[in-house]
């Protein structure tokens, strides 16, 4: 009986968070859009039936995907974590805060101690942040991040502290401003990964999408789009890009025989392009404009966000096929094509036979003219 008294003080005091709670059914909870089930054509279920084996169907998504409620809830009394984002009430974590149940398994505010400075805060509150996810990657900032913050903005106008890292990155900070410019009553607020906040008051808006899912609902995605694209001032081309995404700088994931495969597209139009060498509003300009985009999985495949319209031919290895950007291209009402090579190596690389990308690619373009 002592321990149990004990216990609880003595995790609080380590930061040590074992336990969980859900504000799914929160009184104070306010809906924005119910949940609604997202249907397939017998084509795309095939797609993410492929997709769904690929993780001996931890997530399948070819019955249907089930968009999730979107809704905003306050919360008195919480501790903010800087080292994930995480909100703790009653020394359990929101799982919410987290993203979901799974996410919470793998964040660092669930069961790891952590030396953390505490820090009282008065005022109202809130956050998008989500680490570590969120940390670099433009894909978690971008679908996991920015969509709440779109909740958050059709709360009436009050004043409102919002956190974010210290370390934030340039082009996130960037776009973030971009969203705030007319919500003057808005302030940003800097944590750092040590400290943990007592908070008087604090508005938590849920996230929006779902593992293995870049969707979002046409009206949370298309403000961000135009938000974007106005933010970094887009200029529309005559001419469409064509665009081969490569990954020869990076560090996983690379396609094995890029230079042959980019010889073919090169035939029909294709630009090569690091997406790592440019800054982010280059990187918008050039999505804004492109017509056809080419590459393998991964954080270029993300800018496909921010093309006016395209159509996607993403590569995968046979034994590695995710869904992410299949359901990025389904919310945007994007043509979507995929091509399978050779099974990936201990770096998730790969290859593609060359006619069968040739092949492909004339598919593509003939279905798109």
């Amino acid at each position: 009986m002592v321990l149990k008294k004990i216990f609880p003080k003595l995790s609080s005091w380590l930061n040590y968070y074992y336990t969980f709670t859900s504000v799914f059914h929160y009184p104070q909870k306010k809906v924005i859009k119910r949940g609604y089930l997202v249907r397939f054509t017998a084509e795309e279920e095939s797609v993410l039936e492929l997709c769904a084996y690929s993780f001996n169907y931890d997530v399948d998504y070819s019955r249907g995907y089930r968009q999730k409620e979107i809704f905003v809830v306050t919360l008195k009394n919480i501790s903010f974590l800087g080292n994930s984002g995480a909100i703790i009430v009653n020394n359990k974590v929101v799982v919410e805060s987290v993203f979901d149940q799974l996410r919470l398994t793998k964040s660092p505010a669930f069961r790891s101690p952590a030396k953390m400075q505490q820090q009282q805060k008065r005022g109202v509150f809130s956050s998008i942040m989500h680490l570590p996810w969120a940390a670099s990657s433009n894909y978690h900032w971008f679908l996991d991040c920015l969509p709440r913050l779109m909740s958050l903005l059709q709360e009436p106008a009050r004043p409102m502290e919002l956190i974010v890292p210290k370390n934030i990155p340039a082009y996130q900070l960037e776009t973030l401003k971009f969203f705030l410019a007319d919500r003057p009553e808005i302030k940003l607020v800097y944590i750092g990964k040590q400290e943990k906040w007592e908070l008087e008051e604090f508005i938590m808006p849920s996230f929006i999408n779902n593992h293995y899912s870049g969707y979002l609902p046409p009206d949370i995605v298309e403000p961000i789009r135009k938000k974007i694209w106005e933010g970094y001032k887009v200029i529309p081309e005559d001419k469409p890009k064509r665009i081969f995404i490569s990954r020869q700088k990076a560090s996983k994931r690379q396609i094995l025989n890029e230079v042959e495969l980019f010889a073919v597209a090169k035939q029909h139009g294709f630009e090569l392009i690091f997406a790592e060498d440019l800054t982010y509003q280059q990187q918008v300009q050039l999505f804004y404009n492109a017509e056809y985009i080419i590459g393998a999985h991964g954080a270029g495949l993300t800018n496909t966000l921010f093309s006016k319209k395209a159509a996607v031919l993403e590569l995968h290895p046979s034994d590695i096929v995710k869904s992410h950007y299949f359901m990025l291209c389904k919310g945007l009402g994007f043509a979507y094509q995929y091509l399978l090579g050779s099974k990936s190596d201990e770096n998730q690389s790969f290859s593609i036979e060359v006619e069968a990308f040739r092949v492909m690619l004339g598919k593509l373009l003939v279905k798109e003219n």
